[in-house]
């Protein structure tokens, strides 16, 4: 069913304030985004000077790896 009186100037001026309110939230949002992503592409994950390795955990091999059985 449809409404049976339809005034589509009284409910463009009934809408407006909502539908702009919901632009500035999606505007509001995008800037957040654009935020974010400036801010972790800036404050990246850089390597520190002792290479990004814990301590305890030694890079050197000591013996060579074993080869693989066929």
């Amino acid at each position: 069913m449809s409404a049976p009186d339809t005034n589509t100037e009284k409910n463009k001026a009934a809408h407006k304030t909502p539908i702009i309110g919901m632009v500035g939230m999606v505007v509001f949002a995008v800037v957040l985004l654009f935020g974010l992503v400036a801010w972790l592409s800036f404050a990246g994950n850089d390597p520190d000077e002792a290479g990004g390795v814990e301590d305890g955990i030694s890079t050197e091999l000591n013996e060579p790896a074993a080869p693989a059985a066929e």
